[in-house]
């Protein structure tokens, strides 16, 4: 089997239309699953091997921080199959790319689930500054993705396709309250709801500069759920497996990158400049504090600090960089613009990221004995109807249909109706397939 993601639904047409030959779905079903037990090795083991797996990695990567937990039953329990969740931490590197912090697997999204999670996130990787964990100094944003798809089921209108985005995307308190005025104008109870349901941060001008992450919606988290989509239905210790497999791959791709690097700030920030500093009209103040105009000279004005690199916009303050405000128009011309670049963007920050190797590991069968004196079942689940699911649907505010899919004729492979009312295909091969139904 060359893809473990294909469902019995899909081998059973491939067998019919490549051999020829009619095979009963409940024949095929436990066939795959005989097939993944030979590929991967038994279910039921999948989640005792995680000790195998953390004594291979602590063996060949001294320093490495898995844990694993449990709850202790006083008989064997009952259990159906593992519908779990995998939680990540993410964060981002000077290219604005992906990177996996720290991995998590638990059964159910609860609160207790969730403080186990982020207690061991800081147990490894500590409190850098402007990162709160497990604190009352949390800053709690929400996504506003699903703010404006709940939000809309309510209230509609060009006022608020005009201002809602907006506000959210601005830096300056000055111009979400402008936003939030014509709103509030428009239709009070607009703002009496978000003020009373959506009381997280989902606006730019309310988020705490320590953190560089400037993101109002959940991106970050589809770009990862994006990268290990292919893999959600293996077993859990070939899961890990995988994942540290992909981690690999990624790290080295990109440190071969690294190592092309010249210079002192990465390339696309030095292109960006360029392309904003062309034919600019420097000023020669000797003053470290400026005044910049957004909209002609007539319009908003801001106060530019080249010292501080700092401006009262709030950009500077995330991007970590002047050119994203164009304050560096009143550079001296004995500067270089690269010294307004913070070092989040440098060459040596990049390389730094992915400096670290990833050491090896053999297959499964080879990873060392673990010491517990216990065999590990999967948790205790309630019984949920239907099938697993291996794909995430996408709601219609996220570009998907926002319903079920149409039926497609096995016939002819079109959608939107069924093989007896299909009009393209061949009618023998309608009434070969009748009579075998």
């Amino acid at each position: 089997m060359d893809d473990d993601e294909l469902g019995p639904k899909e081998l059973q047409r491939r067998i019919k239309d490549e051999h020829k030959v009619v095979v009963s779905y409940k024949r095929i079903f436990y066939g795959k699953e005989l097939a993944m037990q030979q590929l991967h090795g038994d279910w039921h083991d999948s989640f005792n091997n995680p000790y195998r797996f953390k004594a291979a990695v602590e063996e060949a990567s001294p320093g490495s921080f898995v844990v694993i937990d449990h709850h202790e039953v006083n008989e064997k329990p009952r259990f159906n199959r593992f519908k779990g969740r995998l939680a990540v931490a993410c964060a981002l590197d000077g290219h604005n790319w992906l990177y996996p912090v720290a991995f998590g697997v638990f059964d159910l999204e609860t609160i207790e689930n969730w403080s186990w999670f982020m207690e061991k996130l800081k147990d490894a990787i500590g409190i850098p500054p402007g990162l709160a964990i497990c604190t009352d100094a949390v800053e709690h944003r929400e996504c506003m993705v699903h703010l404006v798809s709940n939000f809309k089921k309510r209230y509609r209108g060009k006022v608020f396709d005009d201002n809602l985005w907006p506000a959210t995307y601005a830096y300056n308190p000055y111009y979400f309250q402008k936003h939030w005025k014509a709103m509030a104008d428009a239709k009070p109870a607009a703002v009496k709801y978000l003020r009373d349901n959506h009381t997280k941060l989902w606006t730019r001008s309310q988020f705490n500069t320590l953190c560089k992450v400037d993101y109002v919606t959940n991106n970050l988290a589809e770009s990862c759920n994006n990268w290990v989509k292919g893999h959600k239905g293996m077993h859990l210790d070939s899961l890990l497996d995988m994942l540290r497999r992909k981690l690999i791959l990624k790290f080295n791709k990109r440190r071969k990158i690294a190592q092309k690097m010249e210079g002192k700030i990465l390339d696309h920030i030095v292109k960006h400049l360029k392309e904003r500093s062309r034919n600019l009209n420097m000023d020669n103040s000797a003053h470290p504090t400026l005044e910049r105009f957004h909209g002609g000279g007539l319009g908003y004005r801001y106060l530019v600090n080249l010292k501080e690199r700092t401006c009262t916009c709030r950009v500077a303050d995330f991007r970590q960089t002047l050119l994203a405000c164009n304050s560096y128009d009143h550079l001296h011309r004995n500067e270089k613009l690269e010294d307004f670049v913070d070092m989040y963007y440098s060459v040596e920050k990049f390389r730094a990221a992915y400096a670290g190797l990833i050491p090896a590991l053999p297959d499964k069968s080879q990873w060392p004995e673990s010491s517990h004196d216990f065999f590990l079942y999967p948790p205790l689940l309630k019984h949920v109807a239907g099938r697993r699911k291996t794909q995430r649907h996408k709601g219609s505010a996220e570009g998907g249909s926002g319903r079920k899919g149409k039926h497609k004729c096995p016939i002819c492979k079109n959608l939107g109706h069924h093989c007896y009312t299909c009009k393209e295909g061949d009618p023998n091969d309608i009434a070969e397939m009748l009579a075998t139904r």
